[in-house]
C-alpha cells in the first residue's frame, strides 16, 4: 500500500472521506465517487488502471440492465405518487378499520412504495387518520417513521436490497428467507415501545360497499406476483439478465397503472427526467465503480481484501464485528439504505473469501442489513426521520433518541437469526 498503510486503515480513510464528503456537500453520489478515486489512490492503482476499471463497472451488460431496473422502479413509484393511488387505497383502509391498526396499515402499505423521502407523503395520511385527535404528535411521528420500514429487509424493489442481491450473488427467495423474520421482529419492536398501552378511541368504519383495498395494491401484486411466475415458468431468462423477470414485471405494472389511471403525455415527461430517479441511478452506478475497486486484483495480482484478512488475523480481531460496525456507521452517516448497502458491503462481502458457502453470505447479509438499517433509523440525515419531525412539528434529536429503544430488538433479532442459520446450515 502507498505510504505502508494497512489495507484496513486505507478502507476506513476511503469511508471516513465519503462520509465526511457527503457530510459537507450533501451529494452522496460525488461522495461516494471522491472516496473510491482516493482508495484506488490508496491502493497504487495507475491513473489509466483506475479509469479502465471504473468504465468496467459501468459499461457492461449486467450494470445496464441494473440501471435500468433501477429507474423503472423510481419510475413507477413517481407514477403512483402521481396518480394517489396510496392516497386512495387509505381512504378505502378507513372503511374497514380503525385505531392503531388503520395507522399502522397506512404507513406500512405506503412503505411498500420506494419512494425517496416517502414518510412525508404518508405523514400526512397518519395524520388523517387520528380523526379524533386523541395522539400526541411524537407518537404519530414513531408510528409513520418505524412502520413504514418494515418492509427494508428484503422487499425487492428497495434499491438497497437490489444493491445486496448484485453484490453477494444471491437470489431473492435466499435473501428473503434470511431476512424476512427481522420485518415480523420489527413490527414486534413497533409494537412493544411504540403502540402497546395506547388508548384509542374505537371509531365505527363505514356501512355500505366499501372501496376494494386490493385494487390499489395491484401494481404491487403485478410486480411481485409477475417476477415469481416469469423466474418460474421461463427460467430462461435469467440467461439473459438476472434482472430480467423483475424488469418485465415493473413495465407491466406501469403499463397497467397507465391503461387504469392513465397520465398525460407533458406528466411523463416530468416523470422520465425526474431528478429524484436520475439520482438514485447515478448512485448505483458510482457504487459500482467502489465495489470494483475493492474486489478487482491489484497490479501484483494480490486482492485488497485478501490482504485485509491477514491483518485481521494477526490482529486478532474476528471479521464478523466489521459485518456489523461497518454498516451500521454507514448507515448512520448516509442515511438511506442504498449507501449503506453501496459502501459497507463490497467490504464485508470482500472478507468472506473468493469463494464464500451459502451459510457465511447468509450470516453476512442478515447482519450486515440489520445493523444498516439501525444505523439508518437513528441517522439524523434519514430523509425521512428529518420530514417526519418537520410534518409532526416534533424534535428530531428526542424522536430518534426513542428509536434507538426498538433498535435494540433489531440487534437482539439480528443475533438469533444469524445463529439460526449457523446452527441449521
Amino acid at each position: 500500500m502507498l505510504w505502508n498503510i494497512p489495507v484496513i486503515a486505507a478502507i476506513f480513510i476511503s469511508l471516513g472521506a465519503i462520509l465526511i464528503a457527503d457530510r459537507f456537500i450533501k451529494n452522496l453520489a460525488v461522495s461516494i465517487l471522491a472516496g473510491s478515486f482516493l482508495l484506488s489512490m490508496l491502493s497504487r492503482r495507475t491513473i489509466t488502471e483506475t479509469l479502465k476499471i471504473a468504465a468496467l463497472r459501468i459499461w457492461n451488460y449486467d450494470s445496464c440492465m441494473l440501471f435500468l431496473l433501477i429507474f423503472l422502479m423510481i419510475t413507477m413509484s413517481n407514477q403512483i405518487k402521481e396518480n394517489n393511488i396510496m392516497g386512495l387505497m387509505t381512504e378505502a383502509l378507513k372503511e374497514r378499520f380503525s385505531g392503531k391498526t388503520l395507522l399502522v396499515s397506512v404507513a406500512a402499505l405506503i412503505g411498500l412504495i420506494p419512494m425517496p423521502g416517502g414518510a412525508l407523503f404518508s405523514a400526512p395520511l397518519v395524520e388523517a387518520c387520528d380523526t379524533e385527535h386523541s395522539l400526541s404528535s411524537d407518537i404519530k411521528t414513531r408510528i409513520n417513521y418505524w412502520f413504514r420500514h418494515m418492509w427494508e429487509y428484503w422487499f425487492p424493489l428497495y434499491a438497497g436490497v437490489i444493491m445486496a442481491l448484485q453484490i453477494t450473488g444471491l437470489e431473492f427467495y435466499q435473501l428473503f428467507l434470511a431476512n424476512v423474520s427481522m420485518s415480523f421482529i420489527h413490527i414486534f419492536a413497533g409494537y412493544v415501545c411504540i403502540l402497546k398501552g395506547l388508548e384509542l378511541p374505537k371509531v365505527q368504519p363505514a356501512s355500505g360497499k366499501k372501496k376494494p383495498v386490493i385494487r390499489y395494491l395491484l401494481p404491487i401484486i403485478i410486480i411481485i406476483g409477475g417476477s415469481f411466475l416469469l423466474s418460474g415458468l421461463f427460467p430462461a431468462l435469467k440467461t439473459i439478465s438476472k434482472y430480467l423477470p423483475l424488469i418485465l414485471s415493473i413495465l407491466a405494472a406501469i403499463i397497467t397503472t397507465q391503461v387504469w389511471k392513465p397520465l398525460g403525455s407533458a406528466v411523463w415527461k416530468c416523470l422520465l427526467i425526474a431528478k429524484n430517479t436520475w439520482r438514485m441511478v447515478l448512485i448505483v452506478a458510482v457504487i459500482t465503480i467502489y465495489s470494483g475497486f475493492i474486489g478487482m486484483p491489484l497490479a501484483d495480482g494480490s486482492y485488497l481484501m485478501d490482504i485485509m484478512r491477514q491483518e485481521l488475523s494477526q490482529a486478532g480481531i474476528p471479521a464478523i464485528l466489521l459485518f456489523a460496525i461497518l454498516p451500521l456507521v454507514s448507515g448512520i452517516a448516509t442515511g438511506i439504505a442504498l449507501g449503506f448497502v453501496g459502501t459497507s458491503f463490497p467490504i464485508i462481502f470482500s472478507l468472506l473469501g473468493p469463494d464464500p458457502s451459502l451459510k457465511s453470505i447468509l450470516i453476512m447479509v442478515i447482519i450486515g442489513y440489520s445493523f444498516g438499517q439501525i444505523g439508518q433509523l437513528l441517522s439524523p440525515v434519514h430523509v425521512c426521520n428529518v420530514v417526519t419531525n418537520r410534518f409532526f412539528n416534533t424534535n428530531l434529536f428526542k424522536n430518534t433518541l426513542f428509536i434507538a429503544k426498538p433498535c435494540l430488538f433489531i440487534v437482539a433479532g439480528a443475533i438469533l437469526s444469524a445463529s439460526a442459520v449457523y446452527w441449521i446450515m
